[in-house]
């Protein structure tokens, strides 16, 4: 157990140090790209569109907008790089034994980590400029299932990804469509009843709607929201471990 510890920080490690190898800014494009897209959705859907979050309500759409999109933005990242992440380790998996179903977990929880920061600094603003609320602590229980969920997912497609290399362009698309099917930009009461049953079977929903009530509406999420939540972060994971554990013995003769 000590030595699959020490690998997952070795490469945790290795990977965060790779993300900024060579580049002037390093670390520094971890945030400036995430704050040129919150500034563009923010022109278009605020200044432009006018979008107002609930109709009852003058919340800035500033607020809406940076409650659930840091987990946007580290769900899909983990994604698309824990896929690629045994392809991207061809020489390693090849050449040295090892449970090498520890990268794709290393590669989730680096894409997590600049994304978690982000986030604690739109809690500590909106805490100063609103009020502190305990229940926004309940957002910690949320974040730990929504990794949970990615890194099952995770493991699942890294497993594929060698035997259906198209599945990574696929992936990236569908990615596309989850996001605009989940309730990030605008609230799902937004979102025409005929339209809504879309949102309802994308996973990320019960996850952004859950962030919404706990950080924006100081609320307990619904019973319902947290058991689907529940429910596809253990199916995720058991879903991604299986994959990962038939599929690897064929790593070698198809990377």
């Amino acid at each position: 157990m000590n030595n699959k510890l020490n690998l997952l920080i070795y490469f945790l490690r290795k990977d965060i140090k790779a993300k900024y190898a060579g580049s002037a800014l390093g670390i520094l494009w971890t945030f400036l790209m995430p704050a040129v897209q919150i500034l563009l959705l923010w022109f278009v859907f605020s200044a432009i569109m006018k979008a107002r979050p609930y109709a009852n309500t003058n919340m800035p759409y500033i607020y809406f907008l940076l409650s659930s999109y840091f987990f946007w933005l580290a769900f899909s990242e983990g994604l698309m790089r824990a896929s690629n992440s045994i392809i991207e380790n061809t020489d390693i998996v090849k050449k040295i034994s090892f449970p090498n179903i520890i990268l794709p977990v290393a590669v989730t929880l680096s894409s997590y980590l600049p994304h978690l920061v982000g986030f604690m600094l739109f809690i500590a603003a909106y805490s100063f400029a609103t009020s502190f609320s305990p229940v926004i602590l309940l957002v910690i229980f949320i974040i730990l299932l929504q990794l949970l969920f990615s890194v099952g997912m995770g493991m699942l497609f890294s497993a594929l990804l060698p035997y259906v290399r198209d599945l990574g362009q696929i992936l990236s698309q569908v990615l596309a469509g989850l996001f605009f099917l989940s309730p990030i930009i605008y609230s799902i009461e937004a979102v025409p009843g005929k339209i809504k049953i879309l949102f309802q079977f994308n996973p990320l929903t019960y996850f952004i709607i859950s962030y919404h009530k706990i950080i924006l509406l100081r609320e307990m999420p619904d019973f319902f929201d947290i058991s689907i939540i529940v429910l596809l972060a253990a199916g995720a994971l058991a879903c991604g471990f299986y994959a990962f554990n038939r599929l690897k013995e064929g790593f070698p003769d198809v990377l």
